[in-house]
């Protein structure tokens, strides 16, 4: 169900998270068909930049703080320029979480649940309200602090799932939103 963002339709249609007047993300606008009706539009909670970037910045740290010890211990002058490489790497490395969170955007139509994410090569994952199977609430040890979860999406019934909404602000008032949806335009 993943299909690449750019499939010969307008290339600007799915800039990064670009919105229209009325405030409609343009890659749904994009895909959506005659009167079909966004419901709602969601993005990652903020707080999902710093874990995307937290693993690689703390690496960094501490292989910098290694070299400037052991730079130091040789009697080099090297602590403010592998100072300034670790802070250039970490800034890189939160530059592109913040790209890879603005371009994430989670949209519930009356007919679909879409997942656009990727920044140099977008995909947008999308499934009919109807060919859902299951939608699960899930919600890890680093969501309890932000009161975030995560919406799992299936077709079969097996276990796994083939599409996430990632750490969502609320997350019972998003699945309560699908499962409204569900209800009412699920066919």
């Amino acid at each position: 169900m993943n299909a690449p963002a750019r499939d010969g339709g307008d290339p600007a249609a799915f800039a990064a998270t670009a919105v229209d007047a009325a405030g409609i993300p343009l890659f749904a606008a994009a895909m959506l068909e005659p009167s079909e009706i966004i419901i709602g539009t969601w993005r990652p909670h903020p707080a999902w930049i710093a874990f995307r970037a937290a693993r690689t910045c703390l690496f960094v740290v501490l292989i910098g703080a290694i070299g400037a010890a052991a730079a130091g211990a040789a009697g080099l002058a090297w602590a403010q320029p592998i100072a300034q490489a670790v802070a250039l790497v970490a800034a890189a490395r939160i530059g592109v979480a913040v790209a890879e969170w603005a371009s994430r955007m989670y949209v519930l139509t009356d007919r679909r649940v879409l997942r656009r994410r990727g920044v140099l090569s977008p995909t947008v994952y999308s499934a009919t309200l109807g060919s859902l199977r299951r939608v699960e609430l899930v919600r890890t040890w680093s969501d309890r602090p932000f009161r975030t979860g995560t919406v799992t999406f299936s077709t079969v019934a097996n276990p796994g799932y083939e599409a996430a909404w990632l750490m969502l602000a609320r997350p019972d008032d998003v699945l309560a939103a699908i499962d409204r949806a569900r209800r009412r335009y699920g066919r």
